[in-house]
């Protein structure tokens, strides 16, 4: 007889996504299936959503290159199915693997697959990174030529390198490896190699990262706490850090 079993409490929408809260067994077993992934599969230092520093960091490695592309994917854990989840885990030797996938994922409020992993989760990060680097798009990102510095920040990808034509030509094989991989590139946050590209509402440059006018002027639109705006200048100034001059 199935087991009858709840993995989340309620959904709500946050920025226009759907953003699911999980039960208390949901997040128990979430915390277990990260915790094993993380036993299983230790990640390598191109996945800053795992790194202290962040983005930010991810933003400096790039500083000392010329040209920037950026290429950012749709829906990102909503594309990622149970029976993809399922097959990852299974690929990396972790057992109840279907048990798993089904606490891992919901009803798609979006597109297909029918269930997928939602913004939310515990496990939902981890999850979607381990299936983002078992696909196609995993492997074009690993075989890329060493001139090519990549980082992964989520559904962020960021390539540089000081040789436009290379750069041009891995920025054409991500993207097709991305199709062939059953992900979707958000093309309005896409941008093909230049010497100035914005990445999470900051700017990168030879030698320059900083935060946006616009994000800035955004912030400063609404009252804030004098606490609120002192953490806003830290992390503006901790963005700018090694700045040339």
């Amino acid at each position: 007889m199935p087991v009858s079993f709840q993995n989340y409490d309620f959904s709500f929408q946050l920025k226009g996504r759907a953003v699911f809260v999980p039960s208390s067994d949901g997040r128990e077993i979430g915390q277990r299936i990260k915790s094993l992934i993380e036993t299983k599969w230790p990640f390598d230092d191109t996945f800053f959503h795992f790194l202290p520093g962040g983005h930010v960091r991810a933003l400096h490695i790039h500083r000392e290159q010329r040209y920037f592309a950026r290429i950012d994917l749709q829906n990102f854990f909503y594309s990622i199915g149970r029976n993809r989840v399922k097959r990852t885990l299974k690929e990396i030797g972790i057992k109840k693997a279907e048990h798993f996938s089904k606490w891992s994922t919901v009803k798609n409020p979006y597109m297909p697959p029918s269930y997928s992993l939602p913004y939310g989760f515990i496990q939902s990060p981890i999850l979607a990174s381990l299936a983002l680097l078992k696909s196609e798009v995993g492997i074009s990102l690993r075989h890329l030529p060493d001139v090519i510095l990549r980082t992964i920040y989520m559904d962020d990808i960021l390539l540089s390198s000081n040789d436009l034509a290379e750069l041009t030509a891995a920025y054409v094989a991500v993207q097709e490896s991305i199709g062939a991989s059953g992900f979707q590139i958000n093309i309005a946050k896409a941008i093909p190699p230049s010497e100035s590209i914005l990445a999470f509402n900051c700017r990168l440059e030879l030698g320059l990262t900083e935060v946006t006018g616009d994000r800035i002027a955004e912030f400063h639109g609404v009252a804030r706490s004098p606490a609120s705006v002192a953490s806003f200048d830290n992390y503006c100034a901790s963005v700018a850090t090694g700045n040339r001059a």
